[in-house]
């Protein structure tokens, strides 16, 4: 809907300071020029781990910065304090400023537009006077993922240091936190802590073993979580901010940015769960604004807007994010029909694990190109392509795409059993109401923006594309055309195989016993297989001789594909 275009098109119309955040530093240059194209001022935030030259350059310190900075350390403090932490300046300050401080001094009311990643967001100074756009769902970018280890160690290094807390390390306030002899002590130290601060910055312990940053959130989380009944655990942090532990002892802290300093916010997403931008983005005053409102008009702007045919196959929800259940004979299969029915191979959007097997196989030389859901965030690779094949679900694990969010909401979410006691899978997947929108985020979401990826730019003579779905896991309310996968079976390839390699074929004819002497298929079954291959118009028959026999020829059996066909 050019959503994106259109928040640049709002601040060139009104005047108002913007400042973007997106996920991938390629989209900037398209912000970046729409920017010029409306002759509004603009500037690329300065990023540490982008900017700094001691960055990525294999330069002396550079493991020891990165240490440091994923303590919770900011780029600039590291900057500023480098001779306390290294006892020497940083390689980028040998020859003057670094070039990420020099970026960092410029004024934001200089520019109409800055434009950033979503982790820049916890700046105030891009926020405060601006109105803000965060282009999609910025998933993980505020999650703070400390191992078991890393969390305990960070909070007993902290009690050594706090002495308003009387707990002497982790295992201490995990035994005695919610004593009633320390109550008024725990609710001094949570007042004390401050509204919005979370971080420890003394800089004397940062350099001690153990020490982040993070420490006074995480000692605020295990004094405060609570277990749901699936034996998550989540704690209330204030302003948004939000704790949940695992059943194998995984962290999550959820520290939203202080959007509260903007003038106001979009969040731009077609395919939004309302539930996860209100986790991610602190608080409970998201309003929805639906462009098209209703299903019909959905499936209109499909077709008629965008130019997207869409055709789904029967083959079931496909999960291919692990790599198991990758079929390339059923794939190949589609692949093959599509080049038929197009005159084109198409480009294909799948899961990572199934594009490596797609190079190592003979599929590989039935598409044009291939990208994995991974890498589709934002992309314009297939925006020119107009015949296209979405294969395969992605299916994440269900601990970080359901559960989790779940506990981030306090709610205690499973995946329900069958009659039989079984955990249901596939089509009747259920997680319940909440879980199953939080899977179909993941999941069927996932799949209709592959399928928007292609034909987004349209051409001089035509728009929109062709997109074959090889899941079922479209939303209920797009209704595409059905098709039907047939695979050819071992015994079919053996027939085949064997009347190509006949002298005989495809000029002459041949009975079934003839067929069957060069194949390890039976007799009664070649028979079967050729009626088959009757039915679909490759060979015809007679019947004479000696048993009224049957007799095959040939009418068009080098049209047979390797894989199968598409009904």
């Amino acid at each position: 809907m050019g959503k994106s275009y259109g928040v640049i098109k709002w601040a060139e119309r009104t005047g108002n300071p913007l400042t973007v955040f997106t996920s991938r530093r390629e989209l900037y240059g398209q912000y970046v020029e729409w920017c010029e194209e409306m002759g509004l001022s603009f500037l690329s935030l300065p990023a540490f781990q982008h900017d700094c030259e001691t960055m990525g350059e294999d330069l002396p310190l550079e493991a020891e910065v990165n240490q440091i900075y994923e303590s919770g350390i900011s780029g600039a403090e590291i900057h500023e304090n480098a001779r306390q932490y290294f006892g020497q300046p940083l390689p980028c300050q040998q020859q003057g400023k670094c070039r990420y401080m020099e970026r960092r001094e410029f004024d934001p009311e200089d520019y109409d537009v800055l434009i950033g990643h979503y982790l820049q967001a916890h700046n105030r100074d891009y926020l405060e006077g601006r109105y803000v756009a965060i282009d999609e769902f910025p998933g993980d970018a505020y999650f703070f993922e400390p191992t078991h280890n890393e969390a305990t160690r960070a909070i007993s290094n902290y009690l050594k240091a706090e002495d308003t807390l009387p707990f002497e390390n982790w295992k201490d306030l995990s035994e005695r936190g919610d004593d009633s002899e320390y109550e008024e002590e725990v609710k001094e130290w949570k007042e004390n802590l401050g509204f919005y601060s979370h971080r420890d910055t003394r800089l004397h312990l940062q350099q001690n073993p153990g020490f982040h940053a993070h420490a006074p959130l995480l000692t605020y989380a295990g004094l405060e979580f609570e277990l749901l009944d699936n034996e998550w655990e989540c704690a209330t942090l204030r302003s948004g901010r939000i704790a949940v532990r695992s059943p194998e002892d995984e962290w999550t802290v959820l520290i939203p940015p202080p959007l509260y300093a903007s003038e106001s916010v979009v969040a731009l997403d077609g395919t939004p769960t309302v539930t996860k931008w209100r986790l991610a983005l602190g608080g409970n005053w998201i309003e929805r604004e639906e462009v098209l409102d209703s299903d019909t008009e959905k499936r209109e702007y499909l077709r008629d807007v965008l130019g997207l045919e869409i055709k789904q196959t029967d083959a079931g929800s496909k999960p291919y994010q692990s790599g198991k259940h990758v079929n390339t004979k059923s794939d190949g299969a589609l692949l093959e029909g599509i080049y038929e029915r197009e005159e084109s191979r198409p480009a294909v959007i799948t899961s990572k694990q199934a594009q490596a097997q797609y190079e190592s196989s003979d599929v590989l030389s039935l598409i044009e190109g291939v990208e994995h859901y991974g890498n589709l965030k934002g992309s314009n690779r297939f925006a020119e392509v107009r015949v296209g094949a979405v294969i395969g679900s992605p299916h994440p694990p269900e601990n970080e795409a359901v559960k989790r969010w779940g506990a981030l909401d306090g709610e205690s979410i499973e995946r329900k059993e069958r009659e039989d006691g079984q955990p249901t899978r596939g089509d009747d997947l259920d997680f319940g109401g909440l879980g199953n929108a939080l899977f179909r985020d993941v999941v069927e979401k996932e799949v209709l923006q592959a399928v928007l990826r292609f034909g987004r730019t349209p051409s001089a003579d035509t728009h929109g594309a062709a997109v074959y779905v090889h899941t079922s896991r479209l939303p209920r309310w797009v209704t595409p055309e059905p098709l039907r996968i047939k695979t050819w079976s071992e015994g079919m390839q053996e027939v085949v195989a064997a009347l190509r390699c006949s002298h005989d074929w495809p000029d002459g004819e041949l009975t079934n016993k003839e067929i069957a002497s060069n194949t390890s298929v039976g007799t009664k079954q070649v028979g079967e297989l050729m009626k088959e291959l009757d039915e679909e118009g490759y060979v015809t028959h007679r019947r004479g001789g000696r048993g009224n026999a049957y007799h095959w020829s040939d009418v068009r059996l080098e049209e047979f594909t390797e894989f199968g066909q598409v009904e």
